[in-house]
């Protein structure tokens, strides 16, 4: 279900309806705002959404509305910011920065089609025909940069242009294999041992909502050879991903480009508060998308992949319900 914030965001709505058109996905389309009819909105998550596996919520400015519907739900939201006064970082950041139990996958400003993407990638966790209509589409973008390639030739080549000779040369090999334990439905990788805070809270979590998992550290600059091989390995053995990264998040970047199953991110706080590692996360190309968290946010990127297992799986789905329970306890002593 696509929900927008207000009709002026049409725009956005139609980049997500064309993919989901594509892919052949059933959708519906609501208006409602969070904040001038919050009533409709309760209305549309509360007797609306029986057959609705994911939500993607589309605002701009104080952009709440993916929040308030994370809020009455438990299936995964995907939150579309819009630009807006400030080139769309407002609404970027009220988007990803989420209170602990509500986690929302944010996508880069205006990027409608990604938010549809992720859409699909969610839906093939339990879908095999969506899993290969993903892979023929990311098959096709080879031809594309080609056909790309020659146009640009075409257009800017002058004298002195010459074609590269091509010369096979063997990649450093990576001997070691991945293996992972048999429960295993989450792989997450950190770029470097200093996350590793945030990587314990996500494996903790996860534990005690009964979703095996199992981390690595790679870095995707100091050693993309060995990522690559563990993300051709892991994908025959895991549902999906999450990646724990600081800085320039080219780690994220790479495994969304190894595999067409979801992968979260997690950018990590930095010198420059961690605006660096999440715009390099969120603001991905079109058919690319990474499902980013808030700063510094594991749990809620465990609580999400628990919204997404638990559209196909109950054990997860009582496990998750039963957590926000105690959450809520926790947190406001009742």
């Amino acid at each position: 279900m696509i929900i927008l914030g207000s009709g002026s965001d049409y725009k956005i709505a139609e980049k997500s309806v064309k993919v989901l058109e594509e892919m052949k996905v059933p959708y519906d389309i609501k208006v409602a705002s969070a904040h001038r009819t919050h009533g409709r909105v309760k209305d549309i998550m509360t007797n609306y959404t029986d057959n609705v596996e994911v939500f993607i919520a589309i605002a701009g400015l104080a952009a709440h509305l993916p929040g308030v519907i994370a809020s009455y739900t438990t299936k995964p939201v995907i939150a579309v910011p819009c630009t807006g006064k400030i080139g769309g970082l407002d609404a970027l950041l009220s988007s990803t920065e989420m209170q602990l139990g509500t986690p929302v996958a944010t996508m880069g400003i205006d990027r409608g089609e990604n938010a549809a993407w992720l859409a699909c990638q969610i839906i093939a966790c339990n879908d095999d025909n969506m899993k290969e209509a993903l892979k023929n589409k990311r098959e096709s973008y080879n031809q594309k940069m080609e056909n790309d390639e020659k146009d640009v030739i075409e257009k800017i080549a002058g004298e002195y242009y010459t074609k590269s000779e091509r010369v096979e040369h063997e990649r450093p090999a990576v001997k070691k294999e991945l293996v992972l334990p048999e429960n295993t439905k989450v792989l997450i990788i950190s770029g470097n041992y200093s996350n590793m805070e945030i990587v314990h809270k996500i494996t903790q979590t996860l534990e005690t909502l009964g979703i095996g998992s199992n981390y690595k550290v790679v870095s995707a600059t100091r050693t993309p050879d060995k990522l690559e091989k563990y993300m051709k390995e892991a994908d025959a053995q895991v549902d999906l991903y999450i990646a724990v990264s600081s800085l320039s998040t080219v780690l994220s970047g790479a495994m969304v480009s190894h595999t067409t199953k979801p992968v979260i991110g997690v950018p990590c706080t930095t010198k420059r508060l961690g605006i660096d590692s999440l715009l390099s996360m969120v603001e991905m190309p079109p058919g690319v998308p990474t499902a980013t968290m808030g700063l510094d946010a594991g749990e809620n990127a465990a609580l999400y992949v628990a919204r997404i297992l638990s559209i196909y799986d109950e054990d997860i789905r009582n496990s998750l319900i039963k957590y926000m329970k105690t959450l809520h306890r926790n947190i406001y002593y009742e």
